[in-house]
């Protein structure tokens, strides 16, 4: 058993990049209250379409990415559990955890200094329904284009709340890419161009409608894969 686990790790780790990647792009437009709220996001990632789903309620909240993997966080304990469905297996982080993983991740690629915040182009621009000012950014790991709808309901209480929901996975965006209350609005649109991939993300629709709790239930009949331990820092 523990050799299948090993190997199943193996498998599953090039791809957790990817998804880890498009999670924390997505998380820019992907806004929450404490109500009920069921958002849905399109990304295009390296020419796939692909399509994710945010369930709020409470402090918890989850993300389906595709068919392929879960994320449900739980911002009053700080847990957060990945879901992969091919290999009905799990692996549960804490904000530590989390936290240690992006220190390394951001030595490695030449991180440990304060994210670069985004700058406002004045350049204007409708997606959809809203009406939306460019921002660009540029840091280490990447630049960015985003499309923020200042009008958007109740923007300033969505990005603090997606703040919440970030820091009780330890922040892993804080350290490669802007935060949403960087932002005066709610960016409805991102176009990422970081660690060799861009990843273009357009707000699909948001609602509130009531969340069944059971969302949030782990499954049983998934193998726990325990987190393995971070590398020392270069």
């Amino acid at each position: 058993m523990g050799v299948d686990l090993r190997q199943r790790f193996r498998v599953t780790s090039q791809r957790m990049k990817k998804y880890l990647l498009a999670l924390a792009v997505s998380a820019l437009a992907l806004q929450s209250t404490f109500a009920d709220w069921v958002i849905v996001q399109k990304s295009v990632t390296d020419g796939q379409t692909q399509e994710i789903t945010m369930k709020i309620k409470g402090d918890k909240a989850r993300a389906d990415i595709g068919v392929q993997m879960s994320m449900i966080v739980d911002s009053a304990t700080q847990e957060t559990v990945m879901l992969m469905h091919a290999q009905k297996a799990m692996m549960k982080m804490n904000a530590d955890s989390m936290k240690s993983m992006m220190a390394v991740a951001g030595g490695l690629l030449g991180g440990g200094e304060p994210p670069a915040k985004p700058v406002a182009t004045g350049q204007m621009e409708k997606i959809g329904e809203h009406n939306c000012e460019i921002f660009t950014w540029s840091g280490k790991m990447g630049t960015g284009k985003f499309w923020i709808a200042k009008d958007f309901p109740d923007a300033k209480v969505l990005n603090e709340i997606q703040d919440k929901i970030m820091k009780s996975m330890g922040n892993p965006q804080a350290s490669f890419a802007p935060q949403a209350s960087d932002f005066p609005g709610v960016p409805v649109k991102s176009e990422m161009t970081m660690m060799g991939k861009t990843v273009v993300s357009e707000l699909v629709s948001v609602k509130k409608d009531t969340v069944d709790a059971t969302v949030f239930i782990l499954p049983a009949d998934y193998q726990e894969m325990k987190m393995p331990a971070a590398p020392a820092k270069p």
